[in-house]
């Protein structure tokens, strides 16, 4: 699959496009803010008076990420419930301006392209899954898991595995936030 083919649509994502995703399962009242260009992501409380998502009085606390962090943070933002590994897999795969793309845009080939991709990843983790070698496979989404648990644990939530795959859970005691 040539990545380098789609339509530079990150071009106009990238001048500091901001996407806000709610945390209300996990942390009422809470939202996270995420700057697709700079890689920065804040928590924050939105203010009851007005829409106005950035105001630093409200930010409670911000983290910078890695392209690597930010291609899995993403996929999980926008199923905070199951992200399959499959589709983690495919936004560690793909470049960020093809995720960009993929996520944040609602065009239709794009989105067949990208259901390519996590059906390919599919067809690949099963193959690795029976030959014991999907730790290896999975092994940069592993890593970058392990980074977004660090950095979000202070903040009140974390990320949890079940079988079908990954979600935002709230940190429950503070024994498991002082880990």
């Amino acid at each position: 699959m040539d990545l380098m083919t789609y339509p530079r649509l990150s071009e106009k994502i990238r001048n500091d496009t901001f996407h806000v995703f709610d945390l209300e399962p996990f942390l009422p009242g809470c939202k996270l803010l995420v700057n697709v260009s700079t890689l920065i992501v804040s928590l924050f409380v939105p203010s009851c008076d007005s829409n106005e998502y950035i105001n630093n009085e409200y930010i409670i606390a911000q983290r910078i990420l890695s392209e690597t962090e930010m291609r899995v943070l993403l996929p999980l933002l926008s199923t905070p419930l199951c992200c399959p590994q499959e589709v983690l897999q495919a936004s560690y795969q793909c470049t960020y301006d093809f995720l960009l793309c993929a996520l944040l845009s609602s065009d239709v080939d794009i989105q067949a392209q990208w259901n390519d991709l996590v059906y390919e990843q599919r067809v690949r983790l099963s193959i690795a899954h029976s030959h014991s070698k999907q730790r290896a496979v999975m092994k940069g989404v592993y890593n970058a898991l392990f980074v977004l648990r660090q950095k979000f644990k202070p903040l009140g939530f974390t990320i949890r595995a079940k079988r079908e795959g990954y979600y935002i859970a709230p940190v429950t005691t503070l024994r498991e936030t002082l880990r």
